[in-house]
């Protein structure tokens, strides 16, 4: 089972939220603490994030160059 990854925004990122029936933008400020399943850069697109128990859709560009992995 894999486990969750703990990110540190170092710049803010546009991410859309993640409810089924309503999408809207948000941002996660810099300094934040974002999770992830885990980390796989390999292939763009959009990644699932949890922001204060919040799901979001961020890129994948946008948390390789905008974050750093805390242990």
């Amino acid at each position: 089972m894999p486990t969750a990854v703990r990110l540190h925004v170092t710049s803010p990122i546009l991410a859309v939220t993640a409810e089924h029936t309503r999408h809207r933008f948000v941002d996660i400020p810099a300094g934040s603490m974002i999770e992830m399943a885990f980390v796989d850069f390999a292939e763009p697109g959009l990644r699932a994030v949890t922001l204060d128990g919040q799901g979001l859709l961020a890129f994948t560009r946008d948390i390789r160059e905008r974050t750093t992995v805390t242990m």
